[in-house]
């Protein structure tokens, strides 16, 4: 697979995520509850992967498996829980926005892992990332005492269990094929949300008053095409230039949000994801000469000296 897939892979996984946020507005609209797209999310998007596994994947299925990768899971029922509580109770661009924050969450998760102290380049960076999430979310003094602060505090912890789900993922097994690894941890993601939110809706009728294709929708763009475009893209591109490609993600948020759902979206909101855009370009400045070594596809060696929590 040549460079270029693999830059187009990440931003395919990228801009799902954009999309999922509008889907679920859309089932929100449509008397859907944020359990049953919860649920329906993890459930669908692990039967789904399990089949493309099962007829992909070379690599026979361990159970240990299971517990190997059991953290990972954990983090992603986590970050569809969280996520899908902030998105029914604020605006799609600051659900995603503060999904976003996974960025600087991972950098300090990172540092305290490897006890290393952020470089000046990635204090800057989240200094911007700050500013930008303010702008970008529309928030301003008195718009405050009307947002959710249930809401805030959802979308917080899902941009925190996500960057746990990358940090997991590049520490465990980093190496195992990613139709395989993406299936497990989906699929037991989906078993331990069944614990707080049953699928209910296989038996109760709803999956057939129309229900079904946003579930499927929300599988394919919350669980399938994510983790799976990550998890092909990130180890090969590394971390750098994956977490650039991601910002396109608040780019399609804010872009749908308009066109789509048909929120205002001020032009201190595009500063905003302007700013944020520069503040994860900021701390690859100076490493960009050796990022470019550890990319060439011909150097096996150069591939080695990616950081662990670049492999997703």
């Amino acid at each position: 697979m040549s460079y270029w897939r693999y830059v187009l892979l990440v931003l395919a996984g990228a801009v799902s995520y954009g999309v999922l946020s509008i889907i679920m507005k859309a089932a929100f609209q449509a008397g859907f509850t944020p359990k049953e797209l919860s649920a329906s999310q993890l459930l669908f998007g692990g039967l789904i992967m399990s089949a493309v596994a099962f007829f992909i994947s070379k690599e026979r299925f361990r159970w240990r498996y299971v517990i190997l990768l059991l953290p990972v899971s954990i983090m992603m029922a986590s970050t569809s829980f969280f996520y899908h509580q902030a998105v029914n109770s604020l605006s799609a661009s600051l659900a995603i926005v503060l999904l976003f924050q996974f960025t600087w969450i991972g950098v300090l998760i990172e540092s305290v892992a490897d006890r290393t102290w952020p470089t000046p380049e990635k204090w800057a960076s989240l200094v911007l990332l700050a500013i930008g999430t303010v702008f970008a979310s529309g928030l301003d003094t008195s718009s405050l005492k009307s947002v959710s602060l249930f809401g805030l505090g959802a979308g917080l912890l899902s941009g925190a269990t996500f960057a746990a789900v990358i940090f997991f993922s590049g520490r465990i097994k980093p190496g195992m094929n990613p139709y395989l690894r993406s299936a497990i941890s989906i699929s037991l993601a989906a078993l331990l949300l069944s614990l707080v939110y049953p699928p209910a809706f296989l038996v109760n009728g709803r999956i057939w008053e129309g229900l079904l294709p946003y579930a499927l929708l929300v599988g394919c763009f919350g669980s399938v095409i994510p983790i799976l475009c990550l998890a092909i893209g990130v180890p090969r591109l590394g971390n750098g230039l994956a977490t650039i490609l991601s910002a396109a993600e608040l780019p399609t948020v804010v872009l749908l949000s308009s066109f789509v759902l048909h929120e205002q979206v001020t032009a201190a909101q595009w500063a905003g994801v302007c700013i944020i855009l520069m503040a994860i370009i900021v701390p690859q400045i100076k490493r960009k000469p050796a990022r470019r070594a550890a990319d060439h596809p011909s150097g096996q060696k150069h591939l080695r000296k990616i950081p662990p929590s670049a492999n997703m």
